[in-house]
């Protein structure tokens, strides 16, 4: 069971209903994202002004499994900075850089509130 109260960005109904209900699923994939990814935007942040394709790389990566945690703001927002880092406009890649700082770590916020009780 489930117990998640107060979540801003992530619907936790949503990442269930794409892994077909398996909330054991879901919770590895929490726990993968909680350590794999903690340190993504200081590592993007570094990144930026010197190596656009790999920092184009991990967005894209953030994107692909924002869905699987619930969360379409993330996945919003990475889709946008994606673009802005392909069109190499650094105006839009620093407005979204923002966007998505603050978006991720409202995620990372939200899944510390999430609880699995069996």
């Amino acid at each position: 069971m489930i117990v998640a109260r107060d979540l801003k960005v992530i619907d936790v109904e949503m990442a269930l209903s794409l892994i077909n209900g398996y909330e054991s699923i879901y919770q590895k994939i929490i726990g993968t994202f909680m350590e794999n990814q903690k340190d993504l935007v200081e590592t993007i942040k570094k990144l930026l002004p010197h190596n656009l394709e790999e920092a184009r790389r991990l967005v894209h990566s953030c994107k692909g499994i924002s869905k699987n945690l619930g969360s379409l703001p993330l996945y919003e927002v990475s889709l946008k900075l994606e673009q802005a880092i392909l069109d190499k406009d650094y105006k839009l890649i620093e407005v979204y850089f923002q966007e998505f700082e603050q978006v991720f770590r409202d995620v990372l916020r939200d899944l510390t509130k999430i609880q699995f009780i069996n």
